[in-house]
């Protein structure tokens, strides 16, 4: 079958106004007149939609990571504490919502650090240095770092030491998209230093100098 077959379902729609110039929906043989108002649903009529197929749904999702993986960008640390236990997890999937209020947002699909926040309310942003690769992927669970890491604490909050930045930020929103969750952090504190950070691109962790000879 090509891409846009698929299963055939019917939608509900509104009830049809006089103006509208659509008949009105046609009542099953030997359902009472009222059963449909008591439940607040019209019968099943309204327009077939075609549903991909699963194959063709998760070639466009392969196809979506590949291009936006051409989008070269920082790499952060978030991180929280739940019950006297740190959490982290690497995110690239970060950036500045507002300056007036100080917003940002991480995006998370389904893990471990959306199911604490809710409970924490609270998490720490850590934006990478060059040299810190082995700490990307060790909070990306690709491999354990050969360095056990070091974490500096503010108010409670801890914040991967050697950051090239760190952000202390109070969850105030989530909002639900797609497959993920946009969590919206107001910023309650700021640290920042000089030096190179480490990029995420096609991949890969590091350097603009490194990942350029890796290409």
């Amino acid at each position: 079958m090509s891409e846009r077959e698929g299963v055939a379902r019917l939608t509900r729609v509104a009830q049809p106004t006089s103006s509208s110039g659509l008949m009105s929906p046609v009542r099953p043989a030997g359902t009472p007149r009222t059963s449909y108002a008591r439940r607040g649903l019209q019968p099943h009529t309204g327009v077939a939609k075609l549903t991909p197929k699963a194959a063709a749904v998760e070639e466009a999702a392969r196809s979506l990571r590949q291009v936006m993986g051409r989008f070269a960008t920082g790499v952060t640390v978030i991180t929280t504490l739940h019950r006297d236990t740190i959490h982290g997890m690497t995110a690239n999937a970060f950036l500045s919502v507002s300056l007036r209020p100080p917003l940002v947002l991480v995006s998370l699909g389904r893990c471990r650090m959306g199911e604490m926040l809710p409970h924490t309310k609270r998490y720490g942003v850590s934006v990478l240095a060059h040299d810190q690769g082995d700490f990307a992927a060790h909070f990306a669970a690709q491999q354990t770092s050969p360095v056990e890491p070091a974490f500096v604490w503010h108010e409670g909050l801890p914040l991967l030491e050697g950051a090239l930045a760190h952000l202390v930020c109070k969850v105030i929103d989530v909002h639900a998209a797609g497959d993920h969750e946009l969590w919206i952090g107001e910023v309650e504190h700021v640290h920042q230093r000089d030096g190179e950070p480490l990029l995420f691109y096609t991949g890969r962790f590091g350097t603009v100098r490194d990942l350029d000879e890796q290409s």
